[in-house]
């Protein structure tokens, strides 16, 4: 198989994975709605600093070892984390 042809692979493989990450995006913050609709009830704040903080321990430990750069994960994790507060307002 021709380089050309083993790249055409690659994007094709980066394109599905893509697709995946924004339908697995979209899971992720409809639960956080449901998870606002609980806290609104029960009169919890949206921001759990004690919870975020070991969510994201637990992230970054599985993210090293698949070897991915500490400041990479946590730049997502406070975007996604951001994103998630926004939905609980």
């Amino acid at each position: 198989m021709e380089n050309r042809e083993l790249l055409d692979i690659y994007r094709k493989q980066i394109d599905t994975l893509d697709k995946e990450l924004i339908y697995l995006f979209f899971r992720r913050f409809e639960i956080v709605k449901q998870i606002w609709i609980i806290k609104k009830q029960e009169k919890i704040e949206p921001l759990d600093n004690t919870r975020w903080q070991t969510l994201l321990n637990e992230n970054l430990e599985v993210s090293r070892e698949y070897g991915l750069d500490d400041n990479f994960i946590i730049d997502i994790w406070n975007r996604i984390h951001s994103e998630s507060l926004k939905l609980e307002k």
